[in-house]
């Protein structure tokens, strides 16, 4: 049996990146969505991060950010 003093917390999170071209000239575009990840990224400090329909550009972006 592991006692609490021995166990790890694992934290893994997933985000739908959503694809950039179908949000450009609204709310939702990348630029104005990269940031509002960051920060959860940075709250949440997962050890595994999941992404979905990431474009190579976010997905570069998403990790220019964590490596800050």
């Amino acid at each position: 049996m592991v006692n609490r003093s021995q166990q790890s917390i694992v934290r893994i999170c997933t985000f739908n990146i959503r694809l950039d071209e179908i949000d450009i000239g609204t709310p939702n575009e990348w630029k104005k969505r990269r940031p509002i990840v960051k920060k959860c990224l940075e709250n949440m400090q997962p050890l595994i991060i999941g992404t979905q329909e990431g474009d190579p550009h976010e997905l570069k972006d998403v990790l220019e950010d964590l490596n800050e």
